[in-house]
């Protein structure tokens, strides 16, 4: 029997370029959700005040994504509860990014 792709570690080069990519991501990815959802708004919020600051908030979160070790499911959810989660967070940041081209 195949072992599930889920229940496998993710590497921290692989968080790490999806952090850059989306603030919190990489995080979500080694099943830290709290940190994921906390890094994404820090990051988002910093770059509503301030770009450098923003930039600055980023590469944290990027470097946090690289240098902690993966941990175990902190919350035990459904594939259908994690889906939605996801769902949603990624629609925010989609709402995000084109409210900011909008606006600025």
């Amino acid at each position: 029997m195949k072992a599930n792709p889920v229940d496998s570690k993710v590497d921290n080069s692989i968080a790490c370029i999806f952090t850059m990519m989306l603030p919190g991501l990489g995080q979500l990815l080694k099943n830290q959700t709290i940190p994921g959802i906390i890094w994404s708004l820090a990051v988002g919020g910093s770059y509503l005040i301030n770009g450098w600051l923003g930039l600055a908030f980023h590469v944290l979160c990027i470097l946090d994504a690289a240098f902690t070790p993966q941990q175990e499911l902190e919350l035990k959810v459904t594939s259908w509860t994690r889906k939605i989660l996801m769902f949603t967070g990624l629609s925010c940041l989609v709402v995000y990014t084109c409210l900011r081209t909008a606006l600025f």
